[in-house]
């Protein structure tokens, strides 16, 4: 069937802007005889609003301008289902990359997590020993069965990858005394101090708080050993402050800071 070109134009009226923008380019070019073909995956508009892809294959069967004839074949596959699968593909790829890093990660961490309460059952074990104090000894227990309850929870977590795999780490909440969990983390954190280096939990308003204990100690931990690591003179701080909504932590040091163009990555992981 022969067509005037401006019909053809129409023809394309359903492609993508930017597809159609490439098919009008083409047909200009194949009139200029710059091009006999074209192979190209594109969007189609359908009546719902919704696009399809179609495979165009353009091929310049017969050039006689001066005929004002220019013959060009059109070979379409839609590939809609295709390009779903492929999709899915990527999606799939992408995933278990995602996963691959987040167990790497996960993993990197762990030597860092499992310290924080071996540090505290082994330091506060020794110093039990030579403790005769009778309200000492069970302050000095109670802080190493918290540290253990902590342990069993890091290692339920590493042995428990699908939560890693998916994303979701269980909380278990419950309302704990916040001035004692903030004294069981000074206790813990005051064996690691530099020598010269001050520990300062501050004035702890009474505060009852529904929280997962284990996660809270986690991050005030890390917060205060990255502290310590970085704090050779001077004073670490630490405590919370409470409002009437909300209960706002803290932590400061007199240790080297984080550069400002650094500040940004903060929150990264």
């Amino acid at each position: 069937m022969i067509s005037p070109l401006s019909d053809i134009f129409g023809t394309y009226r359903h492609f993508h802007p930017d597809d159609r923008a490439l098919l009008i380019r083409f047909l200009d070019d194949a009139r200029k005889g710059l091009t006999t073909q074209l192979s190209k995956e594109m969007r189609v508009l359908r009546e719902d609003g919704t696009y399809t892809w179609t495979h165009v294959n353009l091929l310049v069967k017969k050039y006689a301008p001066q005929d004002r004839i220019i013959e060009i074949i059109s070979i379409n596959y839609d590939i809609t289902e295709l390009k779903r699968t492929e999709e899915m593909l990527v999606k799939a790829r992408d995933k278990a990359e995602a996963s691959d890093r987040l167990k790497s990660a996960f993993l990197a961490n762990m030597n860092h997590e499992i310290r924080t309460p071996l540090n505290a059952i082994v330091g506060f074990s020794q110093v039990l020993i030579d403790e005769e104090d009778q309200e000492a000894r069970r302050q000095f227990a109670d802080i190493i069965q918290s540290n253990n309850d902590l342990l069993q929870r890091l290692i339920s977590d590493v042995l428990d990858i699908s939560k890693i795999e998916s994303n979701t780490i269980s909380l278990h909440y419950a309302e704990y005394d916040l001035p004692v969990l903030m004294s069981e983390i000074y206790n813990v954190i005051l064996l690691r101090m530099n020598e010269g280096v001050e520990l300062q939990l501050a004035d702890c308003p009474p505060c009852m708080l529904y929280i997962d204990r284990n996660r809270l100690t986690q991050v005030l931990t890390n917060l205060l050993t990255n502290a310590v690591k970085h704090t050779k003179a001077g004073f670490i701080r630490f405590g919370y402050e409470a409002a009437e909504s909300e209960v706002c932590f803290f932590v400061q040091d007199t240790g080297e800071g984080i550069p400002e163009e650094q500040q940004e990555q903060i929150f990264s992981r």
